[in-house]
């Protein structure tokens, strides 16, 4: 990204507590061995450490690829576009010695470690101005309790970790209760609010920033509200009160172009006319140019392209393809439609060869489309394509479901976000709906904005709905004589197969109980 702001292009950490490791792209001095107590001395070094919470994003096992597609992009809507996948989280058919959960567990709490770290140390440190202080605090507490959200909503109950790890042998800790677990979470990012940046950052999404805390916030309360701690009406009123606090700030827009805001996400650039991307993950470099983080978005995920040139538009495995629900969602005018599954592919002359209309769920993921990055030549498998975590889209479509529940019904501010959304996407406004017809309409909404965004399955979790939407709905779709009759189309079928109650929520993996000795297996997967 071109952005000064661009928090990898301040410093590059690739951990840090007991090791740090500097890449070139600034040649900065690389650390083999960082002691707390000999680092922290200034803002530089709290600076350095705070990347190092950040990089826990950009790695490949959290939104690099297994968070981000392997453990969230398989719903009703989408499927992983192979058959026959034994012991994998795509398939439900892993068990509790699956590594890409391990390496996912890990990972967060790798970074929820550095982050306790930074804190325990940032107040020792020589910083002149106090709300530069504040801001790095606020971005470290904040991830530290997105983290944690991340892994509740995957996991179910997960200990809390507020205190640095410092000794393997006496860091046992039981789990934190879910319900528990989310309040401290809001707690957490609700401290955060006065502290992050609320300026300076504004066109920097890379930035933990004041309106993607109160964004996130309302994406906690939701989950907290829902299923299955079933918070209700005082935690739909905070989430309509958070993601509102994001719509009065006037700071973000949506783009009338539905395909922008993607074209800037693969083209490493900012869209700063509109900031419809609040939050995004930032990837850099191309491995070919010496410099990289761990992005498999576009490659892993994104439109089937089967030049694997580095010259060329770019190699993609195209794992991820839309479903028929996803399909039957859509009206025919809809400028989403052909965004979502892309009507064609590129061979490996990079050129289009159409779907045929026998081939609706042969369509992959439109949204991550290589052809569309900057950068040459390009890497066979890892690109710098960023990912989004919030955009605004997803905000006003909080807030008008956040209204309507809370209220038993469609308030003129719920029709208001939800007719922003469908009329820029081409379709009709609606007005005068019951509060069941409105809740299955923002359900549906949300599919059509927001599917591959890693939101789908936990929507239906919160919902309560996710077993029914995939043994039931799903597996319908996957008898209808419309779905594809390719081998690899069968692989959503298998899905359905596999799924059982349990597969709403992961199991805590094997070698976290091997350590962990106070902590038992979810009620999910006893």
């Amino acid at each position: 990204m071109k952005s000064i702001n661009n928090i990898f292009k301040k410093v590059c950490i690739l951990a840090i507590v007991t090791s740090m490791a500097g890449c070139d792209m600034l040649d900065t001095k690389p650390y083999d061995f960082v002691a707390p107590e000999t680092f922290y001395k200034n803002e530089t070094d709290c600076t350095m450490a705070l990347a190092g919470v950040y990089w826990t994003m950009a790695a490949e096992h959290v939104y690099g690829n297994r968070y981000s597609c392997m453990l969230s992009n398989i719903d009703d809507l989408s499927y992983y576009y192979r058959q026959n996948q034994t012991s994998a989280v795509v398939a439900n058919s892993h068990n509790t010695g699956n590594t890409d959960l391990w390496y996912t567990w890990e990972s967060l709490y790798s970074g929820i470690n550095n982050a306790n770290v930074l804190l325990d140390n940032i107040d020792g440190a020589s910083i002149s101005d106090e709300k530069v202080r504040a801001r790095i605090k606020g971005e470290a507490k904040f991830l530290r309790a997105y983290y944690h959200f991340l892994l509740v909503q995957g996991w179910y109950e997960v200990p809390i970790r507020k205190e640095t790890v410092k000794d393997i042998t006496v860091s046992s800790l039981e789990a934190t209760p879910h319900a528990e677990a989310l309040d401290w979470i809001i707690q957490e990012m609700e401290d955060c609010l006065d502290m992050v940046d609320n300026s300076s950052y504004d066109q920097s999404p890379s930035h933990v920033k004041k309106t993607v805390v109160e964004g996130i916030l309302a994406r906690v309360c939701l989950w907290r509200a829902g299923e299955p701690s079933k918070g209700g009406k005082p935690y739909y009123e905070k989430a309509a009160k958070y993601a509102k606090a994001v719509y009065d700030s006037k700071k973000h827009k949506l783009n009338p172009d539905v395909y922008a805001m993607w074209q800037a996400l693969a083209s490493d650039q900012y869209e700063t006319t509109y900031n419809e991307s609040m939050w995004e993950v930032e990837f850099v470099g191309t491995r070919d140019d010496g410099s990289y983080t761990e992005s498999r978005i576009g490659n892993v995920i994104g439109n089937l392209q089967e030049n694997s040139a580095g010259t060329g538009a770019g190699y993609t495995y195209a794992f991820y393809a839309g479903s028929l629900i996803l399909w039957d969602l859509y009206d025919a005018k809809d400028a989403r439609r052909d965004l979502a599954m892309a009507p064609y592919k590129l061979n490996n002359k990079d050129v289009q060869v159409a779907w045929k209309d026998n081939q609706i769920v042969d369509r992959r993921c439109g949204k991550y489309r290589r052809e569309w990055e900057s950068s040459s030549p390009k890497h066979k498998n890892y690109t710098q394509e960023n990912y989004c975590l919030l955009r605004y889209a997803d905000v006003l479509l909080m807030l008008a479901e956040a209204e309507n529940e809370a209220n038993q019904g469609p308030t003129a501010l719920a029709y208001t976000c939800i007719n922003e959304v469908r009329k820029r996407a081409g379709i009709d406004e609606v007005k005068d709906l019951s509060y069941g017809d409105f809740q299955k309409l923002i359900r549906d909404e949300r599919g059509r904005e927001l599917c591959f965004e890693s939101l789908r399955k936990y929507d239906l979790v919160r919902w309560g709905i996710y077993y029914k939407a995939i043994k039931e709905n799903l597996g319908a779709a996957v008898n209808d004589a419309r779905w594809s009759t390719a081998n690899n189309a069968k692989g959503a079928a298998q899905y359905v197969s596999n799924t059982t109650e349990k597969n709403q929520f992961l199991p805590i993996p094997t070698k976290e109980l091997g350590v962990n000795t106070k902590l038992e297996q979810n009620k999910y997967w006893k």
